[in-house]
């Protein structure tokens, strides 16, 4: 039996704004660009790529995927570790200079199989709705996918543009 038929596992899905989305990793189709992520790349570099999550709508919620395939921080390259460390700094700061939170909760777990940071600012509905605390990530998160409205998800665009000015501005990588 031939078993390159099984060395692709499609998946299927939508980003917030109704496109589906088509892919075998996520995290390589979006540093390869074979998907387009709502509000666009907010930072590429040579090592790590920043973008908006392109399932959930929350306003400066990002997602840093290192380009190279690997599902672990201890995997990386210093020069990756560093490059990635730089860029979570200056998007903190950029998430705090322009209001849309005064604090982040940073996730990264290896059960994925490629290496990503959540970058989730923390707002203040989400604290009076769900509590504080990494355990309500996943529940503000479907919360957002299904009652987010057309203007929170123009926002999630708008601050995504506000975040790569930043960026711009700040990153001489």
């Amino acid at each position: 039996m031939d078993e390159t038929i099984f060395a692709h596992n499609i998946h299927k899905t939508k980003d917030f704004l109704g496109n589906e989305l088509s892919f075998d990793c996520m995290g390589c189709a979006i540093v390869n660009e074979e998907i387009a992520v709502p509000g666009g790349p907010v930072y590429r570099g040579k090592f790590c790529f920043l973008a908006p999550d392109p399932e959930i709508p929350i306003p400066g919620f990002l997602v840093l995927n290192a380009r190279r395939h690997v599902n672990s921080f201890a995997e990386l390259t210093l020069d990756e570790r560093h490059e990635i460390g730089d860029v979570l700094a200056r998007a903190e700061t950029a998430l705090k200079q322009l209001g849309i939170t005064k604090e982040i909760t940073l996730v990264q777990e290896e059960r994925s199989a490629h290496f990503h940071i959540w970058i989730f600012p923390v707002q203040p509905w989400m604290v009076e709705k769900f509590g504080a605390g990494i355990s309500t990530l996943r529940e503000v998160a479907a919360y957002a996918k299904t009652h987010a409205t057309v203007n929170d998800k123009q926002e999630v665009l708008d601050v995504a543009a506000h975040i790569r000015e930043k960026l711009a501005n700040s990153l001489s990588l």
